[in-house]
């Protein structure tokens, strides 16, 4: 009985201890999140296809690295070229444990800042970005999508000049170097 009561009285004094190492930590559910976003970190390469105005179509070589940010979050730089040109993109993805929810933003070298709610779907991770500067007036109208799906990543891109009607349409799946 005596080991029994010992036993007791340190785990006792144990439990603030343990409460506090806990509750200043993401949840189990959260680290799972975490765990995937994490999953995607390193450089990647892709290859896909502009389209011009559902016309003319020319190659672009993309690279991207995602890299570990503060403890909820990775970010993510890269950069695509082409025969007309180059493009860069910026931006985080986070797990926000508060809202029980993947957020995204991103900017790109073009005006399109975009903001984005990702949905998991088992392994899976999604985001549509909407051009967020679209109500200031802008002559584009973009929307943009990453799928990070079974350890590969995807990338669409679409842009429209609100006052020509000119779309420009990019798909580049990625691959881990």
């Amino acid at each position: 009985m005596y080991l029994k009561d010992k036993l007791m009285q340190r785990t006792s004094l144990l439990a603030p201890f343990i409460f506090a190492v806990f509750s200043s930590s993401p949840s189990l559910a959260a680290m799972s999140e975490i765990e995937l976003l994490h999953s995607y970190i390193g450089s990647w390469k892709g290859k896909g296809t502009i389209i011009w105005n559902n016309e003319e179509s020319e190659a672009v070589v993309c690279r991207l690295k995602i890299t570990k940010a503060k403890e909820k979050k990775v970010n993510y730089n890269g950069r695509c070229a082409f025969a007309g040109g180059n493009f860069s993109i910026s931006g985080t993805m986070a797990y926000i444990d508060e809202k029980k929810r993947f957020e995204a933003v991103m900017s790109s070298s073009t005006s399109f800042a975009g903001v984005a709610i990702g949905e998991r779907k088992d392994d899976n991770l999604e985001f549509q970005l909407k051009n967020r500067n679209a109500e200031t007036g802008d002559s584009l109208q973009i929307d943009s999508e990453i799928k990070l799906n079974n350890g590969e990543l995807f990338i669409r891109f679409t842009a429209q000049n609100i006052t020509t009607g000119r779309i420009v349409k990019a798909q580049v799946p990625f691959f881990r170097q």
